[in-house]
């Protein structure tokens, strides 16, 4: 696809779109769905044989007399594939129709939302993050071999025969049916035209729920893992409980606690025993990653996520820059916001924490972004769509952002990172700032990584893990021995920061394994540490995920790893910060730092107290490399 920089405000759409605002948007009444919509369940064959629970909800042409929706040829599809249920069962209708759906209903989409395999209503066995099958036959009839990408071609096949569809389908999904919308677009039907995988799960290793570069994301995995891990027994309406329930605080119930011992309730579940057997990145956690075999896509994808998404950021730059670098040819999308897991389908959302971002990017990116995308591709309406849309962030003070956003805040372009984006190094520094300039002379700073007393991911002891610690204030942190905490000098000009952050931490141990967590902030003048991004890299994987080496006491190390992307505008009157630390805990589990092969098998003896030494120099130092983008600098 020819590429060319088409970077503006959507300023010009302003005359055309109301300014976003603390109103309500206008739902879809339950009167009117009631009015213009049926709903009938059925069970959808598959080539094996295997039938999959399936609820429709279909447009009643008469009701649609205002001659705007075109039935003559027939309504196009918007199909959602789950994990968790089509619920409500019986006569009552999804939510989601009056809210987040209602630009498809009120254009008369036929919407169809789908049990996957082996879970509640549908038959069949369930396999968490079934790989993809590139050798399998597309249509039936072949070597019948399945997988999600069939169920989602026979699923196709059945609705363009039984429904008054115009032959054309999309598909989306959010978080783990995120998963699922990625394959549906690899699934080789023709009438998947466009896709949108929302925070989709793709690599349960890198970037995901169940492990971040390798490091074990305890709460995530106790918690998630501790009921989807779980095997289905039959048909159910009902969801499966977890098998590890805290009855205290998170912080305080994992605390103390070895590894091994902590999985003991749930280490006889299949899936974690497999999880387990695979430490180390391997053919295993491959398989189990779509952009593998991204090559198969054959539809329109427009991939979201949420800057301060907790769970699967990751997963929808992963997706984007997969099909940039290995599908060319395919139409390919990205929209990026200030949201939480999730958070473009609030309609309410306006902050997280003690960030505020204003109202209405829900909205804009359900009425301007995701509806358009698919009516482009199924109904052939409207212009074909910017390619990458994304809504910074800047000031985040509740008294200055309550009612700042506007429409035209978003950015249009034709590239992510956008042209023209430098990569600058900001340096730790011996004196605990940080700055664009190199050190002047080397240093080196110490802390002491204690089991015992881990790192907090948060400032209040929760019983969950929430969402708020993505942008909480990391005052706690800086008061702490086990954190470096450098910060820069009070801004005078805007630094914009657009894209991947590439990490570098110059370190020795006295132990023979740590992690190195990383994190930016945004210094307010109101003293509000907002966290911009953090991340965890072990450091048994510095030379790469396929094998874990110890560290020798005392020798010097580069630590490199790459952070998610951010968007976001360090104001004048700001500061800049970076912290470093040893431990994030709960949220990841505490790393032994003594060496263990496979680290789901620490034992109690095996974690020790280590002293981390941090080197700041000009030629052996620690930085962060930031994407500066100069241009937009000032607003």
């Amino acid at each position: 696809m020819k590429r060319f920089l088409s970077i503006l405000f959507i300023l010009s759409f302003s005359a055309l779109i109301p300014a976003f605002s603390q109103e309500q948007p206008d739902l879809v009444s339950d009167q009117w769905l009631q009015e213009h919509y049926t709903k009938r369940d059925v069970e959808i064959p598959m080539r094996d044989g295997v039938r999959l629970y399936t609820t429709l909800y279909e447009p009643v042409r008469a009701a649609f007399n205002d001659g705007i929706v075109d039935f003559t040829k027939g309504r196009p599809i918007l199909m959602l594939r789950t994990p968790y249920g089509t619920k409500p069962y019986g006569e009552k209708f999804n939510s989601d129709l009056n809210s987040n759906l209602r630009n498809f209903v009120r254009n008369g989409y036929i919407i169809v939302l789908q049990s996957v395999r082996g879970t509640y209503m549908s038959e069949g066995s369930y396999q968490n993050v079934r790989p993809f099958n590139p050798k399998k036959s597309i249509a039936p009839g072949g070597n019948n071999q399945t997988d999600e990408g069939s169920d989602t071609y026979d699923t196709a096949e059945w609705l363009v025969h039984n429904t008054a569809s115009n032959g054309n389908i999309g598909v989306k999904g959010v978080s783990y049916p995120g998963f699922y919308t990625t394959l549906a677009g690899m699934s080789g039907h023709p009438a998947v035209k466009a896709v949108s995988p929302q925070a989709p799960v793709t690599d349960w290793f890198i970037g995901d729920d169940i492990r971040r570069n390798g490091a074990i994301f305890l709460v995530d995995m106790c918690g998630f893992g501790g009921s989807f891990f779980r095997t289905r027994s039959g048909l159910t309406q009902n969801g499966m409980s977890g098998l590890i329930v805290p009855d205290k605080s998170l912080y305080d119930f994992y605390k103390g606690r070895a590894i091994s011992d902590i999985l003991e309730p749930i280490d006889t579940l299949r899936y974690l025993q497999q999880v387990i057997s695979h430490p180390n990145y391997d053919s295993f956690w491959a398989e189990r990653n779509p952009t593998t075999y991204i090559k198969s896509m054959r539809s329109a994808v427009l991939s979201v996520g949420g800057l301060y998404d907790a769970e699967d950021y990751y997963g929808a730059l992963a997706t984007f820059r997969a099909l940039d670098k290995k599908c060319p040819k395919v139409d390919s999308y990205l929209a990026v916001g200030p949201w939480f897991h999730g958070g473009w389908r609030d309609l309410k959302y306006n902050h997280l924490d003690g960030a505020y971002f204003g109202y209405g990017s829900a909205s804009y990116f359900i009425d301007k972004i995701e509806y358009p995308f698919f009516a482009y591709y199924l109904e052939g309406k409207g212009n074909k769509p910017s390619r990458v849309n994304i809504l910074p962030t800047e000031e985040t003070e509740k008294t200055l952002m309550e009612n700042h956003r506007t429409e035209g805040d978003w950015v249009s372009s034709e590239s992510w990172p956008i042209k023209g984006v430098e990569f600058k190094k900001l340096y730790l520094q011996g004196d605990k700032t940080v700055s664009f300039s190199k050190p002047e002379t080397s240093s080196s700073l110490t802390y002491t990584s204690d089991p015992s007393n881990p790192v907090p991911f948060y400032h209040e002891n929760l019983k969950g893990r929430g969402k708020e610690y993505m942008t909480g204030d990391q005052a706690f942190a800086s008061l702490r021995s086990d954190v470096l905490t450098f910060t820069g000098a009070t801004l005078t000009d805007t630094v914009t920061v657009a894209g991947p952050l590439k990490v570098n931490i110059c370190l020795s141990s006295t132990g023979t394994d740590a992690d190195i967590i990383v994190k930016l902030i945004d210094v307010r003048p109101d003293g509000y540490q907002m966290l911009v991004r953090a991340d965890i890299m072990p450091a048994r994987y510095r030379d790469g995920f396929g094998k874990a080496e110890p560290l020798k006491p005392g020798k010097k190390y580069d630590v490199k790893f790459t952070m998610n992307d951010v968007f976001h505008r360090f104001v004048p009157g700001h500061k800049m910060m970076v912290q470093v630390q040893s431990s994030w805990f709960p949220l990841a589990a505490m790393n032994p730092q003594t060496f263990v092969k496979n680290q789901f098998k620490a034992v109690q003896s095996d974690y020790v107290r280590a002293d981390m030494t941090v080197f700041c120099g000009r030629k052996s130092g620690s930085f962060v490399e930031l994407p500066i983008l100069d241009s937009f600098g000032a607003k």
